[in-house]
């Protein structure tokens, strides 16, 4: 993502790069190593810290929040003791004196060197209490949880943004199994510490319980946050990229997420904001950056209301260096009229509520009804837990649809008229796999949508929903409703009691459905080949599927009614109300001028004029394109408002900026 300057500003733009703070590698990093280098030992792979967090908030007197504060732009936590009057050695003693009598006095002289590195070495303070993911555990039983060859070619994979869902579908692991694998690696990689002695068992369960809160947005997450694959990063050009666009009813207005390449500029204002685009007149950034420049924040996972009036999209506070998105992400809600932001996954809970991370957001057309994921922090001790939440914005109230007494449930989707919710859930019942069900959200009623005659006997998953919630399209590999173990896309009428295979025509592997509201056309992604993380090998293409004619119509091409198909990587196909205009993600170099060869970026193709264009912006260098252009829109119109708001809020961030 990216955030540039009209060239109108050019003097506050070069204020906001002479503010840009410089940061320093740890000592003990060899010369010419980056900046975020960290030492390939056991105990910083694993997280284990090595001593009680807890112990370290009270000694120096600052909670959790005022020390990530601190340290998220590389200061050390040395620096923050010293305040309270504490040196690095004493404070490094202190925290592991409770290990006194319980491990030798050797390895408890280790433990205070440890301890002492974390106190004075900014980046290594910073993984071991805030980067609870950025483990090696997961990856070295990459064989077993996600059916990888070994451990190099699942982090190609994941370099090359396949989420670890993706990876186990490819090699026909399940969401149940890939759950369970990576929660036991992240439990045996703490039991272990806990036995060496070089992981306090306190440390260990709140380390887990983090851990493990975060494991089903990790398990869905495509991008490629750490811990770092060194070489197996693909060989791309430095430039901003888009991804995961979704589309208006009338297939008029465009919302993506942007990612800057530029390192500087995604530690100041946060590695992905969201973009939007109204064809043929403007595009704009939804989510401008914050005003204080130290602090960036990632905005990301967008989606638009049908009616084009609101978008919802995931926050999280960024860390230095290289804008890590760290901590509690949070759902807000933006109305593209007023510019007013409702930070819905967190309004309108009880007081005393505990803390929740929020995720996977979803909209009614209206854009009142919004549905997430969110993990809840356990209380007195008790483990955390995942549920599948719905508020309602006018009633200013949310309510609870699915929790883990049923089983984890992912990725909703709110039919347009808001009366019902789609999900993926894996229930104690289901034998291990995941189905499709809807939920009344009057009643409480909820169906399962993954079955014909039978239940599907494979995972089910990736629900896309009709305007009135009676027709649902899914992703499965069950050959009991009428596939041939191909992962095939299917259609349920959940009033008619029919089931119909979307893909049969299509050998190979299809998924990632988009249905129209009405329920006649679905978009989807077919895979071309076996991806394994070489750039080459990562091909699909995007196709619209007529459930009336039953004609497929290849959507990923360039310009033209027989434009040539798109090379790459198609993925995120969002449809229109009409089933007339698909936005789609493309890596491909062949759809148009304006985005480098093997990017990701988002287009849109118009099936009855054979037009397809870019809408994203692709600069490959800082500062090479504006992050908001002019916009003309009629007076008092809703986009014209934001377009002002827009302009505000950039100008107030400069004026800042002069004075960091």
């Amino acid at each position: 993502m990216r955030t540039r300057i009209a060239g109108g500003v050019a003097i506050a733009a070069a204020a906001l790069l002479l503010a840009t703070p410089a940061y320093a590698q740890d000592p003990e990093a060899p010369k010419g190593a980056p900046k975020h280098w960290l030492a390939n030992e056991d105990w910083i792979n694993y997280l284990w810290l090595p001593y009680e967090e807890a112990r370290l908030y009270k000694l120096i007197g600052y909670s959790r929040g005022e020390v990530f504060r601190w340290v998220r732009d590389e200061k050390t936590m040395a620096q923050l003791a010293r305040k309270s009057g504490w040196e690095p050695r004493a404070l490094a003693e202190a925290l592991v004196a409770p290990q006194k009598g319980h491990v030798s006095a050797a390895k408890l002289r280790e433990l205070a060197d440890r301890a002492e590195r974390t106190l004075t070495q900014g980046h290594l303070g910073q993984h071991i209490l805030f980067h609870a993911l950025h483990q090696t555990a997961v990856p070295e039983k990459a064989t077993v949880i996600f059916g990888t060859r070994d451990r190099d070619e699942f982090l190609k994979m994941r370099r090359a943004e396949l989420s670890p869902l993706q990876i186990c579908e490819l090699n026909g692991k399940s969401r149940v199994e890939a759950q369970k694998g990576v929660s036991d690696a992240l439990r045996e990689a703490a039991a272990r510490g806990v036995r060496d002695g070089s992981l306090p068992a306190a440390q260990a369960e709140v380390m887990l319980d983090r851990q493990l809160r975060q494991v089903p947005r990790w398990l869905g997450q495509n991008r490629y946050n750490g811990p770092s694959g060194g070489a197996n990063k693909p060989d791309l050009p430095e430039a901003d990229a888009a991804k995961h666009p979704s589309i208006s009813a009338n297939g008029l207005t465009v919302v993506w997420d942007a990612y800057r390449a530029d390192v500087a500029q995604a530690e100041r204002f946060g590695e992905i904001h969201v973009r939007a685009a109204v064809l043929g007149q403007r595009r704009f950034s939804v989510t401008p950056p914050r005003a204080e420049t130290r602090r960036p924040r990632s905005a990301y996972n967008s989606v638009v209301s049908a009616n084009g009036t609101a978008v919802a999209f995931e926050t999280a506070e960024s860390t230095y260096p290289l804008a890590k998105r760290v901590g509690q992400m949070t759902v807000h809600v933006r109305d593209l009229a007023t510019g007013k932001v409702t930070r819905a996954s967190h309004a309108f809970r009880a007081k005393g509520a505990p803390t929740r991370t929020a995720f996977n957001p979803a909209l009614s057309a209206d854009g009142n009804i919004v549905a997430f994921e969110a993990t809840d922090a356990g209380s007195n001790g008790a483990p955390s837990e995942n549920g599948l939440w719905v508020v309602d914005r006018k009633a200013k109230r949310e309510r609870l649809v699915t929790d883990a007494s049923r089983g984890a449930a992912y990725l909703p989707e709110v039919a347009g008229d808001g009366q019902s919710v789609v999900y993926t859930s894996a229930e104690a019942d289901n034998n291990g796999l995941t189905h499709v069900y809807s939920t009344a959200l009057k009643t409480g009623k909820t169906t399962l949508v993954s079955r014909a005659a039978a239940p599907a006997e494979g995972d089910a998953y990736d629900p896309s929903v009709s305007y009135d919630g009676r027709s649902v399209a899914f992703t499965s590999r069950a050959r009991n409703l009428g596939g041939d173990g191909h992962a095939d896309v299917y259609v349920r009428d959940l009033r008619a009691g029919t089931t119909r295979l979307v893909t049969g025509a299509i050998k190979a592997d299809a998924g990632s459905p988009s249905l129209s509201a009405d329920g006649r056309y679905v978009a989807f992604v077919v895979r071309v080949g076996r991806p394994n993380g070489k750039r080459e090998s990562l091909r699909s293409r995007v196709w619209r599927h007529d459930l009336t004619t039953g004609e497929n119509v290849l959507v990923s091409r360039a310009a033209g009614a027989r434009g040539e198909p798109g090379d790459g990587l198609q993925t995120d196909p969002a449809i229109s109300a009409d089933g007339q205009r698909v936005a789609f993600a493309s890596t491909g170099g062949n759809l148009g001028e304006g985005k480098p060869d093997g990017i990701a970026g988002v287009y849109v193709r118009d099936v009855a004029r054979g037009t397809t264009t870019l809408l994203s912006t692709h600069a490959e260098r800082p500062g090479a394109g504006p992050d908001v252009v002019r916009v003309v829109a009629p007076a008092g119109s809703g986009v014209a408002v934001l377009a002002g708001l827009l302009v505000f809020w950039r100008r107030r961030s400069v004026r800042r900026a002069r004075f960091v």
